[in-house]
């Protein structure tokens, strides 16, 4: 099931209410045209304008989106999709879609017990002014209307949630838990490339060699190999 709503505070904070009322099954999804506080990682203000797609969808209590792979397999299906309407995406660990050299979608999982709900934003025909992102931002916004305009201006955020929707149902989960990182790794952002993980007020630089089967990042420094679950990267 997919609902739309044409403005709320936060499609999180609508879906949850949902779920607690039984009412947010499953792979439902609730799009919002317009949020009033959406909220990005780590309380960011998620820049909400009419016109790109709010997406909350839950997402199944099973591998691999029980554990900390969730945001890397979860981004595959999100690149995937756009894929499907001719855009060619990266995945930047751990829950960023890029496009070119810029942002152009997102993720923020959320789980209360073994419910788990992904809200998802992607710019459709706008992305936020350069001065509103924070100065430590590892790239900048794109949206698709400006990487191809006729392409974009064909889609409408229910196309692109109902064909993502789709794909989830769709996915043979037993099958795609061994598949997810294998897709993943055909998409990495900076794969091979020197980086630097910035956590905890430290920063540790490496080559990017992959992901474990956990979604953890693979860094090859001057000390061996490191695995980093949490962090932010960037270029170095």
């Amino acid at each position: 099931m997919v609902t739309v709503l044409e403005s709320t505070s936060s499609v999180l904070d609508a879906a949850w209410r949902m779920v607690a009322e039984s009412r947010f099954s499953v792979f439902d999804a609730l799009i919002a045209h317009e949020q009033t506080a959406g909220r990005g990682q780590y309380g960011r203000t998620w820049i909400s304008p009419k016109g790109n797609v709010y997406v909350a969808i839950r997402l199944p209590a099973e591998a691999p989106f029980d554990n900390t792979e969730a945001a890397i397999a979860l981004s595959c299906c999100i690149a995937a999709t756009l894929s499907d309407f001719g855009f060619e995406v990266k995945i930047k660990w751990a829950n960023d879609l890029v496009i070119g050299g810029g942002k152009v979608a997102g993720i923020l999982l959320e789980q209360k017990g073994d419910r788990l709900i992904a809200g998802i934003g992607i710019n459709l025909a706008f992305c936020p002014d350069p001065l509103a992102l924070r100065q430590d931002a590892a790239l900048p916004a794109v949206c698709l209307r400006d990487i191809d305009p006729e392409q974009a201006a064909a889609l409408t955020p229910e196309m692109i949630v109902e064909n993502l929707v789709k794909r989830l149902k769709n996915l043979d989960l037993k099958h795609f838990a061994g598949l997810w990182r294998m897709q993943a790794l055909s998409r990495l952002l900076w794969l091979h490339e020197t980086v630097c993980m910035e956590m905890d007020g430290s920063v540790l630089t490496g080559v990017l060699a992959g992901i474990d089967e956990r979604g953890g990042v693979l860094l090859a420094t001057q000390d061996g190999m490191k695995v980093c679950r949490r962090g932010a990267m960037r270029k170095a």
